[in-house]
């Protein structure tokens, strides 16, 4: 397999697929669908109903069917589920976080009923009715907690592979429901973004509560992140901008946290926007600086995330296509016997990987070890063959073209 193909996987694969469909004769194109993710259901005794979930998983999770992710759960899912789920995509593939499973969980009939602490009894509204009159299914964010935390959680857990790190993205009633979690159940995620929450809600009751409870939180820390937008000038902004200059006045040991007003945005474009930067605040330093990715020090690349592990308290390993371009790198550059350590070592890590052996091959035979190369091109084939990859006949072609290699040489003497 040439090495534009694997950097193309590991890197540049909507690049490559862009640049192929301007090249071929539309004719000769397949029309195929491009999907982000499956639809499922789990039905919830807590609840009382079925509830539709929407999951994307990473890009390469089959085919590395020993690694394990991070889980960012999407509130009001039919809204936010896609492009949380792409962006996610796009930040993972050029190493500013981790690769994460997305769930998404879309509503059923009522959101202000799963998302709404009970109205106080004596809490009105504009209109001057009793807030409970106005909203008489409200009050189930305990309920709807229990569900994330007792049925939901656990049962993505038992599906796939993941990692004991959790983060909780919600959006208005939304973001309401992730801070009313914060404070009520806060071992529940270990990162909270909270885009343009509903604070007002019950006179701001929660708003006043929380920063005393985040004030004595416990290790491991937590994290938070609050997004308004500047043209939020109603009953809700007031609220939420009153929260941030309470947490400000505190000590908060346990929480990392971060507040943020933009312009430019409204409270429906917001969410895109307020997902990146909170993302971009969890996993602030996840990617190695370009100086020292570009240095080739495995050393200090190990050490980097060496730290990124004790910080988020799950082991946390070089990326498999980081290693992939550092050893092709220096490959090009000459340096063939420190490009095999990089590719030993992605094999080390990613023993389950086709494409780690590949790599590992063409290590091998640029050094003139044609025996070991072509043992590490079977192995990317069988595995690629054992986890249906979509490239096999591009592994069988390395494997055949090794083979015919050594058939050409003359016999030793």
């Amino acid at each position: 397999m040439s090495p534009y193909l694997r950097f193309r996987r590991a890197a540049s694969s909507l690049v490559l697929l862009s640049a192929l469909c301007w090249a071929i004769p539309a004719a000769a194109v397949a029309d195929t669908a491009i999907t982000f993710g499956t639809r499922t259901a789990l039905r919830s005794e807590v609840l009382g109903e079925e509830r539709p979930l929407w999951v994307s998983l990473p890009e390469r999770y089959a085919d590395s069917p020993s690694t394990r992710y991070p889980v960012l759960y999407v509130l009001d899912g039919e809204s936010h589920f896609l492009h949380v789920a792409t962006l996610v995509q796009f930040l993972a593939r050029h190493g500013n976080l981790p690769e994460m499973i997305v769930v998404g969980v879309p509503n059923t009939d009522d959101r202000v009923r799963d998302f709404t602490p009970p109205p106080l009894k004596t809490e009105r509204i504009g209109d001057g009715r009793l807030l409970s009159e106005a909203s008489p299914t409200a009050g189930g964010a305990d309920r709807f907690l229990r569900f994330l935390t007792e049925e939901l959680v656990p049962d993505m857990d038992a599906r796939y592979r993941t990692q004991p790190y959790r983060v909780l993205v919600g959006h208005s009633l939304g973001g309401l429901f992730a801070v009313h979690a914060l404070v009520h159940k806060p071992e529940s995620f270990h990162a909270y973004l909270a885009i343009e929450p509903s604070l007002h809600w019950n006179s701001g009751e929660l708003a006043r509560r929380a920063p005393e409870v985040f004030s004595h939180l416990s290790a491991p820390a937590r994290g938070l992140y609050v997004i308004e937008s500047v043209y939020e000038a109603g009953i809700s902004g007031q609220y939420v901008r009153a929260f941030a200059k309470a947490l400000r006045q505190r000590k908060l040991p346990a929480l990392t946290w971060r507040y943020d007003e933009v312009g430019g945005e409204d409270h429906s474009s917001i969410p895109h926007r307020g997902t990146y930067d909170g993302l971009r605040f969890f996993f602030s330093g996840w990617k190695p600086a370009e100086k020292l990715r570009a240095t080739g020090d495995l050393a200090q690349l190990e050490a980097h995330y060496a730290g990124l592990t004790r910080r988020v308290g799950y082991p946390v390993q070089l990326p498999e296509q980081l290693l992939n371009r550092l050893g092709y790198r220096l490959l090009q550059e000459k340096r063939i016997s420190e490009a095999l350590v990089a590719f030993e070592r992605n094999v080390a890590l990613y023993s389950d990987s086709a494409n780690a052996y590949d790599s590992l091959g063409e290590g091998l035979e640029a050094a003139g070890r044609l025996q070991e190369s072509l043992a590490s091109y079977e192995r990317a084939l069988a595995l690629a063959r054992e986890h249906e990859n979509p490239d096999v006949p591009l592994f069988q072609k390395g494997v055949d073209r090794l083979r015919a290699r050594l058939a050409a040489q003359p016999p030793a003497r």
